[in-house]
């Protein structure tokens, strides 16, 4: 159902083509920088390796985002586009202490902070840019589970590096303003660590992200 929905929500602005005519000329290419708001949703993975499967869980957190954005665009040619991006924001994709077996609770927050280093791709029709995107992600990560002794607990609290990939569509109001609508995909990966009684637990999370912005052209 999430994904029937990206689609939608990505593929509104392709209808306005149609209705596009005329060369505005070049709309894209350039230093831009903008904001964007959004929400999160993502899946957060525990293996605590305690009487076999005994401590495997998994969270499914979520919440909002906010983003600055900074950018350059290059024309390929008269339609193909190629471009760096940039963001940092704030993140809030959590979810509070949840029992997940035997008196183990376990929470985990992704944020506050995040950003990533992107490529852009993309194909320009007149006012419209449909690209993809893909490249660095970072996110603060709290992953804490706690258990029936203080030898049982497993934490990892630390500034995690991963990878995203996604796409987007973006509409030029004029030579200045565009928005944009944009789904992006990090995974952070796999942390590993050892509790005080000696056993290993890792933790593993992704984070999938609807966003909305506008950018201005400089």
């Amino acid at each position: 159902m999430r994904a029937g929905l990206i689609s939608s929500i990505l593929c509104l602005p392709l209808l306005t083509v149609a209705a596009l005519a005329g060369d505005k000329g070049d709309l894209w290419s350039g230093p831009y920088a903008g904001t964007s708001i959004g929400y999160a949703w993502g899946e957060s993975k525990q293996n605590y390796d305690r009487a076999g499967d005994h401590g495997e869980a998994t969270l499914e957190p979520d919440g909002a985002s906010a983003a600055i954005t900074g950018g350059y665009n290059w024309m390929w040619d008269e339609n193909f586009l190629f471009g760096l991006e940039a963001d940092i924001g704030v993140i809030n994709v959590s979810q509070g202490a949840t029992e997940v077996f035997d008196g183990h609770v376990w929470s985990t927050n992704i944020g506050p902070f995040w950003g990533t280093l992107r490529g852009r791709a993309g194909y320009t029709m007149d006012n419209i840019l449909m690209f993809v995107t893909g490249g660095l992600a970072v996110a603060s990560i709290d992953d804490t589970s706690i258990g029936n002794t203080p030898g049982e607990t497993a934490k990892e609290d630390d500034l995690n590096g991963g990878w995203v990939i996604g796409g987007g569509v973006e509409y030029a109001l004029d030579d200045m303003w565009t928005l944009k609508a944009e789904y992006l995909h990090m995974d952070f990966g796999r942390t590993e660590g050892q509790s005080a009684n000696n056993e290993d637990y890792y933790f593993e999370n992704e984070v999938d992200l609807i966003r909305f912005g506008a950018n201005m052209r400089f």
